[in-house]
């Protein structure tokens, strides 16, 4: 009895090695997005989806202030942001006394601005005097980072995942430089992100490697300005306004976060519809502010008993089968595939839950439903006819 509990123990540990590696890929299971889609719904329903932590942001789109410029690739002319009233509204902000807490501008900068090459230097020499002024850069193929065409202060931008559309940000890209959120949260709330390789902290803290992050913000609120901690405007409405009421200046960017960004082009699928990249990035950073990637370290002890019990399950026993439903949760394909382990998945959809509205955590726990079920798939030889099986 004594080799089953360690072994229990040592498959149960071993597995949640597994599931702690995966939870670092911006993989997920197509299983996995429809849960949290449906249960982020439910989440929202039951829960305030206000934050408890909060900042004030203020977003400029680009969207309506366009220009083509010379792509020295075949595929012609690019539509890239108007780069002189960039250059205006960050020149009127350093300017100013009463400075944004930080401002991003969360385009790329990867073309020169063909109408006005002079707009480029402008643009450069005003992103010098900033250091709270950050562009994003993005990595090539390779791996390694594509310089902009600024010399600035960059921000790693990169939230892909190869699963429906937006889920999974990686907290730590195993990169020098810090993505756009991480940036943000340890600029203005003095945290201190540190890469252990197979960990990541936070103020010491353990955080999960990646995370759903909550959306408190959604597309069309902010658009429509119908959130308390945000603003939104055209940016060259925006000018228009400043240049007609300078005195608003103070009252609109004081002790903000500013996110310039291109609301009609770069958007992305996420549970809670499409949303542009800079609402995506504002969900992110609260996420980040409300301490939503912090471990608790009592549900990881919680998980080890139930894997290693679980384990022992696969190994020495049968799981009993469990008569529930996921109507409200899963399609119909879904369920059937299910059903055919219904105890081990069943198990994993109870412990997220309770990760979720328990520990606010948001964790990908699919996967050792699958290696339970392969377990005591090959150990108990269910894949030999009736009659060659061991029972």
């Amino acid at each position: 009895m004594r080799r089953k509990i360690l072994l229990s123990l040592l498959s149960g540990l071993v597995i949640l090695i597994i599931t702690w590696a995966y939870q670092s890929f911006n993989f997920s299971f197509f299983v996995e997005d429809s849960f949290f889609k449906k249960i982020s719904f439910w989440k929202y329903q039951i829960y305030n989806s206000k934050p408890d932590r909060k900042a004030d942001f203020v977003f400029l789109n680009t969207g309506k202030d366009v220009a083509l410029a010379d792509d020295t690739t075949e595929y012609g002319n690019v539509a890239i942001s108007d780069r002189e009233k960039i250059y205006q509204i960050i020149k009127i902000i350093n300017n100013n006394a009463a400075k944004p807490l930080f401002t991003v501008l969360d385009i790329q900068f990867y073309y020169p601005y063909s109408i006005n090459l002079q707009a480029d230097s402008l643009l450069q020499a005003e992103l010098k005097k900033n250091p709270r002024i950050v562009i994003p850069i993005i990595k090539g193929g390779n791996g390694k980072y594509i310089k902009p065409l600024y010399d600035a202060h960059y921000a790693f931008s990169g939230y892909e995942t190869f699963g429906f559309g937006f889920n999974k940000f990686r907290i730590w890209d195993h990169g020098d430089i810090h993505s756009i959120p991480v940036t943000l949260h340890e600029t203005l709330d003095t945290a201190i992100y540190k890469d252990h390789l197979l960990y990541t902290t936070c103020n010491g803290h353990l955080c999960l490697p990646a995370v759903w992050p909550s959306f408190y913000l959604l597309d069309k609120d902010v658009k429509e300005n119908k959130t308390e901690i945000t603003q939104s405007y055209n940016l060259g409405e925006m000018l228009i306004l400043l240049e007609a009421n300078p005195a608003d200046y103070d009252t609109i960017f004081r002790d903000k976060i500013v996110v310039i960004g291109n609301f009609a082009e770069d958007v992305h699928s996420t549970p809670v519809g499409s949303m542009s990249g800079s609402v995506l990035l504002a969900n992110i950073y609260l996420s980040l502010l409300n301490k939503e990637h912090f471990v608790s370290y009592l549900f990881l002890v919680i998980l080890l008993i139930a894997f290693s019990a679980l384990s022992y399950l696969a190994w020495f026993s049968k799981m009993p089968e469990v008569k529930f439903k996921f109507k409200f949760v899963f399609s119909p394909d879904v369920i059937k595939f299910i059903r055919g382990y219904l105890s081990y998945f069943g198990s994993m959809f109870l412990l997220s839950l309770l990760a979720l509205f328990l520990f606010n955590m948001h964790l990908a726990l699919f996967l050792p439903s699958f290696i339970f079920a392969g377990i005591e798939y090959f150990r108990q030889k269910k894949y030999l006819p009736k009659e060659e099986k061991p029972y």
